[in-house]
C-alpha cells in the first residue's frame, strides 16, 4: 500500500484520518504538526523527511481549516510544495464527483459534498460537507467552501475565497480573489467590493454583506 504523510495546521484530523483508512488506498506513514508562518517552515527535520518521501515515492497532504481565511493551510501547502512534496487530493467516501472533474493537489471534498459535471477547481481548495458545486462553475485555488453551501451553475470564485456556512452563490455570479462571505448569505449578482485590510491577513480581502 502506498504511504501518505499528513501535515497538520488545524482542522478535523480525526475525520480525515478515518476517511483515509476507510478508502484503503494509502497507509498513513505519520502526522506532523506544522508551526504557523515563519520563513523556517518547514523545519529542517521536515525537509529531510520530504526529501526521503520524494525518493520513496510517498504522497503528502496538508490539513487545515478556515481560520484566518485559509492562511495557515495556504502557507503550509506552499512550503511543502516548494520543498518538493508530492501532494495529492483526497475525498470522503460519500462525496460525489462527476466524471471528468479533475481534483488538483491538496483538494479535499468532504462527506456528502457534490461536484457536478464541468466544474473546474483549483489546487488546495476545500469543499466541506453537504455543499454543492453546480455545473460548469469555476472555483479558484486555495478556497474554502463551508458546509451546506450552494455554488450555482457557471458561477466563478477567484482564488483564496472563503464562504461561510449556508452561503448561496447564484448563477453566473463572479467573486474576485480573496473574497470572504459570512454565513447564510445569498449573492445573486456580482457584487461591488469593499477593500478591507487587516494585519492578521497576508493580503487584502474583499468583505461582502448580504
Amino acid at each position: 500500500m502506498k504511504k501518505l504523510w499528513l501535515f497538520h495546521t488545524g482542522g478535523d484530523l480525526k475525520q480525515i484520518r478515518h476517511e483515509i483508512v476507510r478508502d484503503a488506498q494509502y497507509e498513513i506513514a505519520g502526522v506532523h504538526l506544522l508551526e504557523k508562518g515563519g520563513d523556517d517552515m518547514p523545519s529542517p527535520p521536515i525537509k529531510a523527511l520530504l526529501a526521503q518521501a520524494r525518493q520513496d515515492g510517498d504522497a503528502c497532504f496538508v490539513i487545515g481549516d478556515a481560520r484566518l481565511l485559509n492562511q495557515s493551510r495556504l502557507a503550509a501547502y506552499m512550503a511543502i510544495k516548494a520543498a518538493g512534496g508530492r501532494i495529492i487530493p483526497l475525498k470522503a467516501s460519500s462525496a460525489s464527483i462527476a466524471d471528468g472533474v479533475r481534483l488538483r493537489e491538496n483538494v479535499w471534498v468532504d462527506h456528502a459534498a457534490r461536484v457536478l459535471p464541468g466544474v473546474s477547481m483549483g489546487a488546495n481548495t476545500w469543499i466541506m460537507h453537504n455543499s454543492e458545486l453546480g455545473t460548469h462553475c469555476k472555483v479558484g485555488s486555495s478556497c474554502w467552501i463551508g458546509p451546506h453551501c450552494q455554488i450555482s451553475e457557471r458561477a466563478t470564485l477567484g482564488k483564496n475565497c472563503t464562504l461561510g456556512h449556508g452561503t448561496v452563490i447564484g448563477p453566473d455570479v463572479v467573486l474576485p480573489d480573496w473574497s470572504t462571505i459570512g454565513s447564510n448569505v445569498t449573492i445573486t449578482h456580482s457584487p461591488h467590493t469593499t477593500l478591507f485590510i487587516d494585519s492578521r491577513f497576508r493580503a487584502p480581502v474583499h468583505i461582502f454583506n448580504s
